[in-house]
């Protein structure tokens, strides 16, 4: 498959000019809130966690949400390409609101203990598991193709600002307790059920996958995955930005400062050089469209090996410059990769794709976390950010020369 996949049917009116489209507007809004109440509840949950239990118990709760995730990811990418996408995410952003109400009358009335962190954190993650395929496919249901990558660069962007004002409204808001969090982060999921109630109508329609059995409708996902040499390189290609970048960024900054004894505030330092590289790589990636974004995403990601590199240098303009060259790139490829992945992807495997793209993340990137811990201390933080620049760098490049890439128009 080498071109763009055929159109959605238009089902309503055509929407207007995405940059005067107010439902959309209003979606992403909702969904900035909705990202800054995730933070403040993840601060909350972590804080709460290792001041109300041990380290190593503290540490099974932060991770625990993943587990759920994982295991019920796959059948949410069924029920995407099978059940009305507004009606599934509506279930989901209701299933959390009514966990978290509930956790916050448990924890007002006493009940300070670890179950109430876990039922929490699993019912998140079962429910994120279960709906997150589906809002992977609502814009290609609400916009035209040519406005896929506009839309999608402000999403990126939002999410971005999102987590940045999320962090310290977060460490403010723990400050009245954990049932102070839950409340924020109710309000906010509240904010995108209303909005996907009475604003959200979708103007185009999916072709939907038959009601065949589950495992026979997991299997076609997974097959179409397999055979379709697009959506093979594009999801090993997005699932490469996160497993070679995070452990770098989560790992490898950390080490390079406490080695280099810096002190902690070049830790932030790095960060906010990163989301600012970020959030202008994503802007530009808005405005720098035109044609063959695939391959130029995976230029861009290649040079990003040069960024993970240099966070390994110890000196702290090296690690700066590093920081800004990934933060840029990946604004850069994630806005033109993701716009172009809907795209490219067939409409009735869209969900099932956007699934097993997450479950990827999801088993990859804490895998790729401790090899990397463990490369640095059998070497050095300098040889572990090279190898892992390095292999994001030939990865990209190979993909970027890839036939099938290069004739994506």
């Amino acid at each position: 498959m080498t071109a763009i996949v055929d159109e959605p049917v238009l089902v309503a009116a055509p929407p207007p000019p995405v940059r005067r489209d107010r439902m959309v507007h209003a979606y992403l809004a909702a969904s900035l809130v909705s990202a800054c109440g995730d933070t403040v509840f993840t601060i909350g949950l972590a804080w709460t966690a290792v001041h109300l239990l041990s380290p190593g118990l503290a540490g099974v709760v932060l991770g625990i949400e993943l587990l759920p995730q994982a295991v019920c990811t796959l059948f949410g990418g069924v029920i995407a390409d099978r059940f009305d996408t507004r009606r599934v995410m509506m279930a989901g952003a209701a299933a959390r609101v009514v966990v978290l109400l509930l956790a916050t009358a448990a924890w007002q009335l006493g009940f300070h203990s670890a179950a109430v962190l876990f039922a929490v954190a699993i019912a998140f993650g079962t429910a994120a598991g279960l709906s997150s395929p589906a809002s992977a496919t609502l814009m290609r249901q609400l916009v035209a193709t040519r406005d896929l990558v506009t839309v999608g660069g402000w999403s990126q962007t939002g999410l971005r600002l999102a987590r940045l004002l999320g962090a310290p409204v977060g460490a403010a808001v723990v400050q009245w307790g954990f049932g102070a969090s839950m409340v924020v982060d109710a309000i906010s999921f509240g904010a995108v059920l209303l909005v996907l109630a009475f604003v959200i109508r979708p103007r185009f329609r999916l072709p939907r996958a038959t009601h065949e059995p589950w495992h026979r409708a997991l299997r076609a996902g997974l097959s179409y995955v397999w055979r379709t040499p697009v959506a093979r390189t594009f999801l090993i290609g997005l699932a490469a930005m996160n497993v070679f970048v995070s452990p770098v960024m989560a790992v490898g900054v950390a080490l390079r400062v406490s080695g280099s004894h810096w002190g902690a505030t070049w830790l932030g330092i790095g960060e906010a050089v990163f989301a600012a590289g970020a959030i202008a790589g994503s802007l530009a990636g808005i405005r720098l469209q035109g044609s063959h974004l695939a391959r130029r995403a995976f230029s861009v990601l290649a040079i990003q090996g040069l960024g993970l590199a240099a966070v390994g240098v110890p000196s702290r303009l090296a690690l700066l410059a590093g920081m800004l060259t990934i933060g840029l790139t990946a604004g850069l490829g994630s806005v033109w990769l993701g716009g172009t992945f809907q795209r490219v992807i067939a409409p009735a495997q869209l969900g099932r794709a956007s699934s097993v793209s997450q479950l990827g993340d999801q088993l990859l990137i804490p895998a790729t976390m401790p090899l990397f811990g463990v490369l640095a201390a059998a070497s050095s933080v300098l040889t572990a950010t090279v190898t892992f620049g390095a292999g994001m760098s030939l990865l990209c490049v190979l993909f970027a020369t890839r036939p099938h890439i290069r004739a994506i128009p």
